[in-house]
């Protein structure tokens, strides 16, 4: 773990209120001028959250630049990890096998899913996001009897089987990460209201906010976050400075980061509270 910076006490939180972020994320923005090429980049990323695939000839008519230029933006998203490039354009870039995630970083994991589970108030209504540290903090929370619990995660929902906690797994279509989702025609919003979302992630930036893989399940997500209160992200120290291709939002969402090490400066500038596991 590394050394917390001055003020900071062992086992508690560093705490930077939403009010008195002296560099917020929209702050930063706004003080940068970025390359045209950057913004056309993100553009891409975003014509791909909306649509899963983009092609050559549309993104070139669409920007009034060359297929060349084009395949070249395509060539350094993928380089970066945001994509995957595809005969003619791109798609999403998939996630690494979740067998092969589950069994990196496990103390970290455990760790920090125990201090997220220790957040959970009694008799609190709690969404659990999909991925391998949400999973292992459903398995924290399996022995609490006070609980209702909401997910789309059959591996969450399998950690809480025995839970005597009310749980109410949504529906959708199957992942192959076991996730439920389903297009926002075609999935209704829980009537549920929740005091805590918990929420993985495939990284964390300043730029970027929060990031991962798959835009079905970024829509899951959002329909979450609309129905709760405050928001914790357990995320490890490899989730900083990370970008992927689909973006949830910006770090203001976040109310509580959980983690195993003290983020960089900037990165824990623009969040709200930061608790470190022991």
């Amino acid at each position: 773990m590394n050394t917390a910076p001055a003020g900071w006490q062992h086992g508690s939180p560093l705490v930077e209120p939403k009010g008195r972020r002296p560099d917020s994320v929209m702050s930063v923005a706004q003080g940068e001028m970025e390359p045209v090429r950057n913004s056309r980049q993100r553009a891409i990323l975003s014509a791909l959250q909306e649509s899963r695939q983009v092609d050559v000839n549309t993104l070139a008519e669409r920007f009034g630049v060359s297929g060349m230029t084009i395949r070249r933006d395509l060539a350094e998203l993928d380089q970066a990890g945001l994509l995957d490039r595809v005969h003619g354009g791109a798609v999403p870039r998939r996630a690494p096998a979740y067998g092969a995630r589950s069994s990196t970083m496990m103390s970290e994991k455990s760790k920090i899913a125990r201090a997220v589970a220790d957040l959970v108030k009694p008799g609190a209504s709690v969404g659990i996001d999909t991925g391998t540290t949400c999973t292992a903090v459903a398995a924290e929370l399996a022995d609490r009897d006070d609980l209702t619990v909401i997910t789309n995660s059959l591996h969450a929902a399998f950690e809480l089987r025995d839970t005597r906690s009310r749980v109410l797994v949504l529906g959708g279509l199957m992942t192959p990460e076991l996730s439920l989702v389903a297009s926002t025609a075609a999935q209704e919003r829980p009537q549920i209201h929740l005091d805590l979302m918990i929420l993985g992630c495939g990284g964390l930036s300043v730029d970027r906010g929060i990031t991962y893989f798959d835009p079905a399940e970024v829509e899951v997500r959002r329909t979450l976050l609309d129905l709760a209160d405050r928001v914790v992200v357990a995320a490890d120290h490899t989730k900083f400075d990370r970008k992927k291709a689909m973006a949830l939002g910006d770090l203001s969402i976040v109310d509580v980061l959980v983690t195993d090490q003290m983020p960089p400066p900037e990165l824990r500038s623009a969040l709200a509270e930061v608790v470190v596991a022991p």
